[in-house]
C-alpha cells in the first residue's frame, strides 16, 4: 500500500514551495520555538515545559528544562526536533538573564537576554537531490540525520506582566553550520500571550515572523507555537530566613 501523506503536510509542503521553491539549503535552527515571558523563573526553582508550532501544521518542537539560580539568571536546555521530511534534531544549553525590578507589584515590566550554544544532526542541501538527478549539482548522498551542525543563538524579551498575564515580544538571531552546507543565519521576531496560573503552570500562545539565509537560499514566512510549562520549588533562596522554629534551636548568649 503506498504510504498516504495527511492533507496538512501536504498542504505546508506546497506552502513552503511557493515562498522558497523547492530545493531549499539551509543549516538547521540551534533552537527553533520562541521561550515563553520574560522573568517568569525566579531562584530556587525549576521550570520543565515543551513547544510544538509550524507554518501549517505543528512539526517543529521539543522539550525543555531550566534552573533559577538567581532571580536575574537562570540556566535552560532543551531539544529542538523537526521530524517529518528532511529535518533536524538539536540539542541546546545556555543561560537566561532576567530583569523585572517590580516582581511584586500586580504590574510591572518583565525583559530578559538569553545566550545559547546547541549541537545535533540535520539540515538540507539542494531540497535533497541525489547525485544523479537533474537538480544536481549541487547535491550529496547524505541525509539530515548524517549531517553534523552546531551553532548559537542570541535573543531579547521584553514584555508586561498584567496580575497573572504577559504580554510580550521576542526578537532572535541563530547561526549555524551543518557537514556540506553553508553557514546560515535564522532572525524571528514573535509576538506572545501568557497566563500564568498560580505560578505553578503557564500556558503560552505565540507567532510571528522566522526565516533563513545564507550564501545560497534564503525563506522568510510566518509561524505560530503554543507552550506549556510547569514549575517547582526545588531549592531555598540564598536569602532564605530561619523559620521561628530554626531561631528557638539556636543558644542564646546566655545560655552558652
Amino acid at each position: 500500500m503506498p504510504f498516504a501523506i495527511p492533507r496538512g503536510v501536504r498542504r505546508a509542503t506546497l506552502i513552503l514551495c511557493a515562498v522558497a521553491g523547492c530545493n531549499p539549503t539551509y543549516a538547521p535552527p540551534v533552537r527553533a520555538f520562541q521561550y515563553g515571558a520574560p522573568a517568569r523563573l525566579t531562584e530556587g526553582r525549576v521550570e520543565i515545559g515543551g513547544t510544538v508550532g509550524g507554518l501549517a501544521v505543528p512539526n517543529v518542537g521539543g522539550p525543555h528544562i531550566a534552573i533559577g539560580i538567581r532571580d536575574w539568571v537562570a540556566v535552560e536546555a532543551g531539544a529542538n526536533l523537526q521530524l517529518l521530511g528532511e529535518g533536524w534534531a538539536m540539542g541546546f544549553v545556555g543561560p537566561r538573564f532576567s530583569w523585572a525590578p517590580h516582581r511584586k507589584n500586580p504590574i510591572h515590566l518583565i525583559t530578559d537576554l538569553e545566550l545559547g550554544v546547541g549541537a545535533g544532526v540535520g539540515g538540507e542541501l539542494n531540497g535533497g537531490a541525489v547525485p544523479g538527478s537533474r537538480d544536481c549539482p549541487p547535491c550529496d548522498s547524505l541525509k539530515w540525520s548524517d549531517r553534523f551542525a552546531w551553532g548559537g543563538y542570541q535573543g531579547i524579551g521584553f514584555g508586561e506582566q498584567i496580575h497573572w498575564f504577559s504580554i510580550y515580544a521576542r526578537v532572535r538571531v541563530e547561526e549555524s553550520t551543518a557537514t556540506h552546507l553553508p553557514t546560515t543565519l535564522w532572525p524571528s521576531v514573535s509576538l506572545g500571550l501568557e497566563a500564568n496560573i498560580r505560578k505553578r503552570a503557564a500556558i503560552t500562545i505565540a507567532g510571528g515572523y522566522m526565516g533563513y539565509t545564507n550564501s545560497v537560499d534564503h525563506v522568510n514566512g510566518w509561524f505560530y507555537q503554543v507552550g506549556v510549562a510547569l514549575f517547582f520549588d526545588a531549592f531555598p533562596r540564598h536569602d532564605h530566613r530561619a523559620t521561628p522554629v530554626e531561631e528557638w534551636d539556636e543558644p542564646k548568649p546566655d545560655e552558652e
